[in-house]
């Protein structure tokens, strides 16, 4: 039978006005599951809405929370906070490492000293001392690397904090440590060269990103890193940690720039001169390899370990350019 059959065999039998409150009862009920439906209907719409826009606001927030968390993750290559570099005798090639990851501790470089003199230098690149120390001495300590006499790992800081031109410097130098290693060195040297003529407030991002891409460092994602500052947390992270310690060292803390530490000796003589560097270098290699630096010079003679010239090795002052000479100052063996 037919919905419309049955519903009209209701009537049969019935009187006018039975028929009449029945019609008003079935409306009223039809109306009553039609509100149902619709109640129905719309749970179903918010529920699955609700669903949709949970949904959207994980993969959101799972984006947010990579966004926020890749901030605090360091340059690869700077594990220990800086970088190192070595040479095998006509190159200079960056050691690399993973990243430092968010809540772990940097892992500091271990020292050699049996082999070639370890260098260590802090770097703030808006640092007018830094630049002094660098012009003057900078050429030599790189060759003393690419000979491979020595190795050098450079740690860049912030001491003006978030914000400053330190800081931006300083995450270029990491960015470009980051994605070509190789090349940090001569990001640094440009760096430098860039303190003598800084304008009020530093250069901003793009004028960076020029400043490397002169240097020959065209690589677009190191350009994109160094604008969006990429790695801007992890030199603020850095330079605190510097500030409260350095590692492999007689200096307890940072608090000045350059700091210079040579197997572990902080260097604490004039950044302008040369031949008090290379006296100390001597001093700190000739230490280090048991009172001779080699086992022609530096030990004979007066004992004044190649420094001084009534001995035959007075021309310590000739090599001031690479801080080498024939007289054992040179850390080479």
């Amino acid at each position: 039978m037919s919905p419309a059959k049955s519903e009209k065999a209701l009537y049969d039998g019935l009187s006018k006005k039975d028929r009449q409150a029945l019609s008003r009862e079935l409306a009223r009920i039809k109306r009553e599951e039609e509100r149902a439906r619709r109640r129905r209907n719309r749970i179903l719409f918010v529920t699955g809405s609700i669903v949709v826009a949970v949904a959207i606001l994980a993969g959101v927030g799972f984006a947010v929370y990579n966004g926020i968390r890749a901030t605090f993750v360091g340059p690869a290559n700077m594990l220990s906070d800086g970088i190192l570099f070595s040479g095998d005798g006509s190159t200079t090639t960056a050691t690399t490492t993973a990243a430092l990851q968010p809540g772990e501790s940097p892992v500091a470089s271990e020292l050699d000293d049996s082999e070639v003199l370890r260098l260590t230098e802090y770097v703030d690149y808006s640092s007018a001392d830094v630049s002094t120390f660098e012009t003057t001495n900078g050429a030599a300590l790189q060759g003393y690397v690419s000979a491979g006499y020595a190795s050098l790992e450079l740690h860049p800081v912030a001491l003006e904090g978030p914000g400053s031109y330190a800081a931006r410097a300083a995450n270029a130098f990491a960015c470009v440590a980051n994605g070509l290693p190789d090349a940090a060195l001569v990001a640094h040297n440009a760096l430098v060269a860039a303190q003598a003529t800084l304008p009020d407030g530093g250069l901003s991002n793009d004028e960076l990103v020029k400043l490397v891409q002169d240097a020959g460092i065209t690589d677009e994602g190191i350009a994109s890193c160094i604008r969006g500052d990429e790695f801007s947390d992890w030199v603020t992270g850095a330079t605190d940690r510097a500030r409260a310690s350095i590692p492999n060292s007689d200096v307890t803390a940072l608090s000045t720039v350059p700091l210079l530490i040579f197997d572990g000796t902080a260097y604490t003589g004039a950044l302008d001169d040369t031949d008090a560097l290379n006296t100390f270098i001597t001093e700190v290699f000739t230490e280090a390899s048991g009172g001779a630096a080699s086992g022609d010079g530096a030990t004979e003679g007066d004992g004044t370990s190649g420094t001084e010239g009534g001995d035959g090795s007075g021309d310590t002052g000739d090599t001031g350019d690479t801080g080498t000479s024939e007289d054992g100052t040179a850390p080479a063996e």
